[in-house]
């Protein structure tokens, strides 16, 4: 008499175990069909974000000379715009170009008026060229391309700096970062070339440079 129950039970608990596979199964099957389209996702987000950065590294034109806390030469290909452009003394009128000063080492500096950090490094030259007098040549250069002749001329005389002050013409700012990096356009890491007499330039290194350090640079030429 329990016989017939009992199948009946069986044939109850295999229906049962079939429904419970054939909904669990296209889950799990769902499960991994999502996992390899979130991996396949952040694949060509991670390749998207590097031609990002490719492409912006581009723009600035950071060349083979780029340089973090250490020294380097320039790049071996440059119009050279940087050293034969004419340029305009922002306090005096007076027109020069680097090429032009090189009867003696040249310290050429790019800056922004708003950066805090070219402030310290130029009040820093100030001792500087009370240690060295005229023997040095320091040239300022503003790569901020919303800043004027005026501005920087009222900048300089506000600080009482009496060195060469200009504005960097867009050609001189794009060879200055195709020879020595893009970091050359980025005011706050305080850009700064030596430029040798006999036109060897070298980008020192980033960041606050003291008159002794400079006087050292200077007197490697």
């Amino acid at each position: 008499m329990t016989v017939g129950p009992t199948r009946r039970g069986s044939r109850e608990q295999s229906q049962a175990g079939t429904r419970w596979n054939s909904r669990e199964q296209p889950r799990a099957g769902s499960r991994r069909e999502s996992e390899r389209s979130e991996r396949t996702r952040r694949h060509v987000l991670q390749l998207a974000g590097t031609g990002a950065v490719a492409t912006l590294a581009g723009c600035l034109g950071g060349g083979a000379g780029s340089t973090g806390d250490s020294e380097s030469s320039g790049g071996a290909t440059t119009d050279g715009a940087w050293r034969t452009t004419e340029l305009t003394d922002v306090r005096t009128g007076e027109t020069f170009t680097i090429e032009g000063l090189l009867d003696r080492p040249v310290l050429l500096e790019t800056f922004a008026v708003w950066c805090s950090n070219c402030l310290r490094q130029q009040k820093e030259l100030i001792s500087f060229h009370e240690a060295v007098g005229d023997d040095v040549v320091t040239v300022a250069l503003d790569i901020d391309p919303n800043e004027d002749a005026q501005k920087v001329r009222e900048h300089a005389e506000r600080h009482g700096f009496d060195w060469r002050y200009a504005v960097s013409p867009g050609p001189v700012t794009k060879s200055l970062t195709a020879e020595f990096g893009s970091s050359m356009a980025n005011a706050p890491t305080v850009p700064m070339l030596r430029v040798c007499p006999d036109g060897t330039a070298t980008r020192l290194k980033n960041g606050h440079k003291t008159t002794e350090f400079l006087r050292k640079k200077v007197s490697e030429c």
